[in-house]
């Protein structure tokens, strides 16, 4: 079954799209046991926000796929991915390797059509961190 953390690398949209395969291969013909087998494909944060959702607040499987998508997709507003972008900053004790993925993450997320140059995507990795840091890797 795809998992869905809402954390990593996979987007909202690619999980319902891996959730619907891996839900036809079993044949579920039944919303409530569609919905009960979705909601088992989410974890960590993506859990989280089932289980604070009102209860009885979906009444079938478009309502969840509608409350998924609004609340975990993508963002239309192309804005909205180089704000976001630009704004990650290494948070102190995070580890590199966790701050790189994010980073990454983020940055696959842009839409083509205005994801930043490499250089720039490399200048803003170099500014996520403090200035003796940032200096540093300014000079490597």
């Amino acid at each position: 079954m795809p998992k869905f953390t809402g954390t990593e690398g996979v987007t909202a949209e690619e999980h319902l799209e891996s959730f619907y395969s891996y839900a036809d291969n079993l044949d579920i013909s039944e919303d409530d046991v569609w919905m009960r087998v979705f909601v088992q494909s989410l974890d960590g944060e993506a859990r989280k926000w089932f289980r604070e959702l009102t209860p009885r607040s979906i009444a079938d499987i478009e309502a969840l796929d509608d409350a998924f998508l609004k609340h975990w997709g993508d963002k239309k507003d192309l804005l909205y991915y180089h704000t976001e972008f630009g704004n990650l900053k290494w948070e102190n004790g995070e580890l590199l390797f966790d701050f790189n993925k994010r980073l990454n993450c983020m940055y696959s997320k842009i839409p083509a059509e205005v994801k930043p140059t490499t250089t720039f995507a490399k200048l803003t990795y170099v500014s996520a961190f403090d200035s003796d840091f940032c200096l540093l890797l300014r000079e490597r």
